[in-house]
């Protein structure tokens, strides 16, 4: 017998990784378009978060 491995994303961990993609995105504008620093720290905090979670995420489905 041959057990699939559970490597699919689930969708939360889906809508979560969009969440990324678009908090990078603000970032980058951004930092591209000179924004004061304060605003570049707290998306960059809001960003670390998301990926910390997405982690965690990814560390949870491999260990069942």
């Amino acid at each position: 017998k041959y057990k699939k491995k559970k490597n699919r994303k689930k969708e939360s961990d889906i809508m979560l990784d969009e969440k990324i993609c678009k908090l990078r995105d603000k970032l980058n504008k951004c930092i591209s378009n000179g924004e004061d620093y304060s605003v570049i720290y707290k998306v960059s905090v809001e960003l670390d978060e998301l990926i910390a979670k997405y982690y965690a995420n990814m560390v949870e489905i491999t260990q069942k």
